[in-house]
């Protein structure tokens, strides 16, 4: 990608919402990190059920993650996306999104937003789903390994080996250990961009009263490669 000055990808978005046009630059993502949980324990025979096994061993793990709250907070470009799409929000949310910093402290408030807008909620802290298993490849069979993997997705400024040691003291089991798949940087690309403001300007020629944000994406794209040689980057979905 030598001499390559910007790129174009997907990962905005437009929509219309109750007669609001509204369309999204995506600017940033939150940032993937792929785990592997593995569990161990004694194997043995189906027949005879053991006080702890591996599969035991990574069940408490994964109920203990699923009670979990992480703590909600609000980085600058959260907050940046949310100040912008307030005037055009659905009115109970209008004052709430103009300060996230406090309406994220709360918790009758976030779960609301998750029921509603689980996209949105997902911008105000770190989080992680459980997304495999693995076990015994027979029925009758206890097996020394059991392994989870989680698909966690971190802010932009959270340290990936501090989020970890959370994970850790949240399982409080010494008997399971955890394996970094994938972990990506954080990256942005700057609105003071001549295609960032073209995007702005031919999408407001074409739809005059929408309403144009920097967004944040919940997932990522090729973009955090481009980013990271330095390449702005922008997703626009109309």
């Amino acid at each position: 990608f030598k001499g390559a000055g910007m790129v174009l990808n997907e990962g905005g978005d437009g929509s219309l919402d109750d007669g609001r046009q509204q369309f999204g630059i995506e600017v940033t993502q939150k940032v993937p990190l792929w785990l592997r949980v593995i569990s161990t324990g004694e194997p043995g025979h189906g027949s005879m059920p053991p006080v702890a096994s591996s599969v035991n061993r990574l069940i408490r793990a994964m109920a203990n993650l699923q009670e979990h709250e992480f703590t909600p907070r609000i980085v600058p470009a959260v907050d940046a996306y949310f100040k912008a799409i307030a005037p055009t929000a659905a009115p109970h949310w209008r004052a709430a999104f103009a300060d996230m910093a406090r309406t994220v402290q709360d918790r009758g408030a976030l779960l609301r937003l998750q029921l509603e807008s689980p996209g949105s909620a997902a911008l105000t802290r770190n989080a992680c789903s459980i997304t495999m298993l693995e076990g015994s490849g027979k029925i009758n069979v206890v097996p020394p390994q059991a392994a989870a993997q989680l698909d966690c997705r971190l802010l932009p400024d959270q340290d990936h080996a501090a989020f970890i040691a959370e994970l850790e003291r949240t399982f409080n089991d010494p008997g399971i250990r955890i394996e970094k798949i994938m972990g990506f940087t954080a990256a942005v690309s700057p609105m003071d961009h001549p295609l960032y403001r073209t995007l702005v300007d031919v999408t407001r020629r074409r739809y005059p009263q929408a309403s144009i944000v920097p967004r944040v994406s919940t997932g990522f794209t090729d973009s955090h490669f481009f980013r990271d040689l330095g390449i702005a980057s922008y997703g626009y979905s109309p």
